[in-house]
């Protein structure tokens, strides 16, 4: 009987590990981006290893358990948009942004993405109307104000320009993830769909490189940079291991918490990782636009069980 509960009790705490383990490695993107363009590399050459190698583990994880990757038509379209949209533009904005502003401002505008998920759903008529996340939305867009206020959370007013490229980010994670309902392969395995998509990605930041002359041979020197981009690629692959065990064990309502948790340790990282300091406005931001994307949540749920 005591084996039982303490079984119990390891049970409820494992989707609390892997949830704040996941908001740990994801808040860690803005940081080991700006880490890389310190080292000088570009943002597609930073973009191409981290989800090449990304895919290299996730495909090794296919293949141990077996999991077969649609190579369909729909499913090809699929890996290209998610990758080349939802990958390739969100992460090379976010490398090219962090070079200019600091590392826990681009993680308060990555807190943005559902609420932007939930205006283009609507735009596209997948979603109706509904007057809590509409209250969400305004309050979104309020804490991005107060984000990009001069003399706010910015270094500098100059910086404007690059702190508004920054919003591209997280539309391009909601586009994807409106994208990832209506072109969903049906009944593909979530672990070979991540790994599809990360050669899809790795494929346009490769031609986005060569194109404009910035690839980076990792096999030339091994220095900083090349083990910085080695522990990028491991913690982006374990992070969708991580994304879909979540959903599989505790479901997507629960994974939703996951973007308060990244923000939180985005600016923490970049506190301890490069000396960052953090502002009033930056904090008011964050308490506004996680109100926001809590009520587009309850939102949410709420025309669920209406339904």
């Amino acid at each position: 009987m005591a084996d039982t509960t303490q079984a119990r009790g390891r049970i409820r705490w494992l989707p609390l590990v892997m949830l704040v383990a996941l908001g740990a490695l994801w808040g860690g993107n803005p940081s080991f981006s700006k880490a890389l363009v310190a080292e000088e590399l570009s943002p597609a050459a930073v973009v191409f290893w981290q989800t090449f190698l990304a895919g290299a583990l996730l495909l090794l994880v296919c293949a141990v358990r077996g999991i077969r990757i649609p190579l369909t038509r729909k499913a090809i379209v699929y890996y290209l948009v998610i990758g080349l949209v939802g990958i390739d533009l969100s992460y090379m904005t976010l490398v090219f942004v962090v070079h200019h502003v600091p590392a826990g401002y681009a993680a308060v505008v990555i807190l943005l993405s559902p609420v932007l998920t939930y205006v283009f759903a609507v735009l596209l008529r997948l979603e109706r109307v509904n007057l809590v996340r509409a209250s969400g939305i305004a309050l979104g867009f309020v804490g991005a104000g107060f984000l990009v206020f001069p003399e706010g959370s910015l270094p500098s007013p100059d910086l404007l320009p690059v702190a508004l490229l920054a919003f591209v980010i997280p539309a391009g994670y909601a586009a994807a993830n409106v994208y990832s309902e209506l072109g969903r392969p049906a009944g593909a395995d979530n672990v070979a769909l991540a790994t599809a998509t990360m050669f899809a990605a790795a494929l346009g930041a490769v031609v986005v490189a060569l194109a404009e002359d910035s690839f980076h041979p990792v096999w030339h020197e091994i220095g900083t940079a090349e083990w910085l981009l080695l522990g990028y690629a491991i913690a982006t692959g374990l992070a969708f291991l991580l994304f879909y065990k979540i959903v599989e064990s505790a479901g997507a309502v629960y994974l939703g918490q996951v973007g308060y948790l990244v923000t939180l340790f985005g600016v923490a990282w970049g506190v301890l990782f490069f000396g960052e300091s953090t502002t009033v406005w930056l904090w008011v931001a964050v308490l506004v636009v996680g109100t926001g994307v809590a009520l587009v949540n309850l939102g949410k749920g709420r025309t669920e069980s209406a339904s």
